[in-house]
């Protein structure tokens, strides 16, 4: 590490007063802003729990395309570890 500070290309910009005020916010707005029940009640149901049949078996599909790509994943990762010659031909071993 260097002790000397580094050298930058381009100028500081100033703070603008507006932007300054903002980021010092009064207790009670930080703890409505921090708070997760209200951004998760903004946001909405989740896709599978929607009243939207169409959304829910949207939501169900993704599910199961999830889950199908997992299995896909541990059964390649079994496969070549031991192996078993399922995504390919089997190879011997290298001596």
């Amino acid at each position: 590490m260097s002790a000397k500070p580094s050298k930058k290309t381009g100028k500081k910009q100033p703070v603008p007063v507006a932007a300054a005020s903002a980021s010092t916010a009064t207790p009670a707005t930080a703890a409505a802003m921090g708070s997760t029940a209200t951004t998760a009640a903004d946001a909405g149901p989740a896709w599978i729990d929607s009243t939207d049949p169409r959304k829910r078996m949207i939501g169900k599909i993704v599910l199961v395309v999830v889950w199908i790509y997992v299995a896909a994943l541990w059964l390649l990762a079994l496969d070549q570890t031991f192996h078993w010659g399922i995504f390919g031909p089997k190879v011997p071993p290298v001596p």
